[in-house]
């Protein structure tokens, strides 16, 4: 057996290559002193889904979600764990088989795979439209409330963790490596604190170090119940019995906790407290705090059911998806070991996070290492070539699109086929055609809204369109169905607008941000591909001279933002952006930018590092922003941020960026000096990249 250290993202493709075979693989975890050598435990099959099985779409597969998982009923699972940790099914037993399932169970929700179940009152208020603070309790973490809040209530929710929730993971942990370490294993009570702690352990390892969410932590407050734990020899206060451990003593500091944001907040500023725990719950609301109370998700709720990675926001309807390496790291460190085999057993990933011999760094947890031992997966098909990188557009050189016809406004109406852009639109004779590289002055937001709501309703007449675009009248509306008829993402007809199929992709492309098809589809457009080719042919570095698109500037260079291909610098110019460099190399390029930028202190304006990218590399800062993500997660640099004053002398310096807000597709401005774009939720607003040791 070899094991080595390896990310989430380095075990996509190990993971994908345990689906070779074409059936499902079985998840099997186990705690090796609680279990011994009676074997591991079987929580089901998963099963992947991909288009056409390439190694590429297999990779995605597992990285986007496209799994589902069949869990094994709860009486099989109960009598399964029953005998690896050597008890009997009784009545003795019964609560710590229960306790342990239920731990089982939070799994799912620390994922994502599962939600809370929030009290009807807490969920009214949810999601949050204004400003305010949810302070969690221990059972927030260890039962994945804290990760739900975080994931879809953050900003808005700002989450604050007591210093006594460390202090009780802590103490469970200590607990745990104790019965580790002790003569008598009691294996019951071994794999509920291996659970418990380690699982805690990660969710606060996880907010801070791999999520965007910005968490505050309060300080240990006074101890004003101190004789509740020293033995006081004062006779008076003796026939009291404070020698006796208040048991509530720990939901009364993570209560006035939250009692002492409030008395400092600003009047009117909401605190909430999270929990699951239905005591610290009413004493909260004795006490004029309002629970977030939620329900902790059982092992009734969780064993017997079929799982899947990509679920359902619950506030916008959007696909969240969850990559399978991290459900395997959850349950990995939840119990210790876990692995994925192939159906025969021949082929197995294991994946371990404590065991004899394995060490431990912090930098581990920064990365999200774990360790793997992959002798036994499968390698790619030698026959298969090897899948070639997708292209960004400015990267190849786009010949311009045959000359189309615009249709001039006619006195009677005519039906428009449904045909491709090079197919010539017929106009009355003497009529004007305007040159291809013509670009409409339009607004590029009303255009995304335009097909986003097409694609909704199908159709749409020449007055609904009015609505929908919110313009005076239905000439104002010309320039954007020449647009987009040109470009083929819709029909039109004496009815009026039609959806058609380019429609719903181009539709589906905005809601789910994804640039790279935008930009592919917008080269129907003959204007845009004009564009395009102006811009692929301005060297890194220097300026492009827009004067031929004087009347339509706005419009160009908002299309060139979106799509990735140029960039604006306030006072310079608009520099090309045709580079989409791995994240491999990026590590070397954002190191190198970061160290001509650096003055002696460690720190540089996170603007002033993305415009040098544009500048010196051609780097778009959406295309730097996710390199930079993926080379932290994959260890090869580490970046983290400080301070919060923005700099107000650089309030003009922003970019277009297509972004979804409640399910619809918009077009925002994007202000690189405020701090918070590189890292959502973080204020802070200078940068510290540091290389990692090879």
């Amino acid at each position: 057996m070899t094991l080595k250290l390896t990310t989430p993202r380095e075990a996509e493709s190990l993971i994908a290559r345990m689906f070779l075979a074409g059936g499902p693989c079985s998840v099997e975890v186990r705690e090796d002193k609680a279990f011994g050598d009676r074997g591991w435990l079987n929580l089901g099959q998963i099963n992947l889904f991909t288009a056409n099985g390439t190694n590429d779409q297999m990779e995605c597969g597992v990285r986007r979600g496209s799994f589902d998982w069949d869990v094994p009923e709860l009486s099989v699972v109960k009598s399964e764990l029953a005998i690896l940790l050597n008890v009997a099914v009784d009545t003795k037993n019964e609560p710590k088989l229960r306790r342990a399932l239920d731990a089982i169970a939070a799994i799912s929700v620390r994922s994502g795979l599962q939600h809370p179940k929030f009290d009807p009152y807490a969920f009214e208020n949810l999601p949050f439209r204004r400003s305010m603070t949810v302070v969690a309790d221990t059972s927030g973490a260890i039962q994945g409330g804290l990760d739900f809040v975080a994931r879809y209530l953050h900003p808005a929710a700002r989450v604050k963790v007591p210093g006594i929730v460390q202090m009780e993971i802590v103490n469970f942990a200590d607990r745990f490596l104790s019965g580790r370490r002790a003569a008598k294993i009691r294996p019951a009570d071994l794999l509920i604190d291996h659970l418990m702690s380690q699982g805690g352990q990660r969710v606060l390892l996880r907010l801070e170090l791999q999520a965007e969410t910005e968490i505050e932590r309060t300080f240990l407050l006074g101890d004003p119940l101190r004789s509740a734990f020293q033995v006081d020899g004062d006779n008076d206060l003796r026939e009291l019995n404070l020698s006796v451990a208040v048991r509530g003593y720990a939901d009364r500091l993570i209560l006035e906790s939250a009692r002492q944001h409030r008395a400092q907040a600003n009047h009117g500023h909401q605190v909430q407290l999270l929990t699951s725990d239905q005591g610290l719950a009413r004493m909260a609301m004795a006490e004029g705090i309002t629970p977030l109370f939620f329900g902790s998700v059982q092992a009734a709720d969780f064993f017997g059911r079929r799982l899947t990675g990509a679920t359902l926001n619950p506030f916008t309807g959007n696909l969240d998806e969850l990559s399978l390496s991290s459900l395997l790291w959850e349950a990995a460190t939840a119990f210790g070991s876990a692995r994925l085999c192939s159906q025969d057993g021949s082929q197995c990933l294991k994946i371990a996070a404590i065991g004899e011999g394995l060490s431990w760094s912090p930098y581990q947890s920064h990365a999200d290492l774990l360790w793997c031992d992959d002798t036994t997966v499968p390698e790619w098909p030698s026959a298969e070539p090897k899948p070639k990188p997708a292209k960004v557009a400015p990267d190849a050189v786009i010949s311009e699109a045959p000359r189309t016809r615009i249709k001039a406004e006619p006195k009677v109406k005519a039906k428009v086929a449904d045909a491709k852009v090079a197919t010539p639109i017929s106009v009355p004779a003497g009529a004007k055609r305007p040159p291809s590289s013509s670009m409409p002055r339009i607004n590029v937001g009303t255009a995304f809204r335009l097909i986003d709501e097409l694609d909704n309703r199908q159709n749409f007449t020449g007055d609904d369109a009015v609505i929908v675009a919110q313009t005076k009248n239905k000439m104002a509306l010309e320039d954007y169905r020449r647009f987009l008829l040109n470009a083929n993402l819709i029909a039109f007809d004496s009815n009026g607008w039609r959806a058609n199929a380019a429609t719903q992709e181009f539709a589906i492309a905005l809601r789910h941000e994804d640039v790279a098809k935008v930009r592919s589809m917008l080269l129907a457009s003959p204007a845009y591909s004009m564009l395009s080719t102006r811009l692929a042919g301005v060297p890194i570095g220097q300026t492009w001279d827009p004067a031929e698109y004087n009347r339509a500037l706005t419009t160009s260079r908002t299309f060139a933002e979106v799509t990735n291909i140029a960039m604006n610098i306030a006072g310079e110019g608009i520099y090309p952006t045709p580079s989409n460099p791995t994240a491999l190399d990026f590590a070397s390029i954002a190191l190198a930018r970061y160290a001509e930028l650096d003055r002696g202190d460690g720190l540089v304006a996170a603007g002033a590092w993305l415009e040098s990218l544009v500048r010196m590399d051609g780097i778009h800062p959406e295309i730097a922003r996710t390199r930079l993500g993926e080379a932290n997660a994959a260890g090869m640099l580490r970046r983290t941020t400080e301070g919060s004053t923005t700099d107000t002398r650089f309030e003009d310096h922003t970019f277009h960026a297509l972004r979804v807000v409640d399910g619809s597709p918009v077009v925002r401005p994007v202000h690189l000096y405020r701090g918070d774009y590189l890292i959502p939720g973080k204020s802070s607003t200078s940068l510290r990249i540091e290389g990692q040791p090879a």
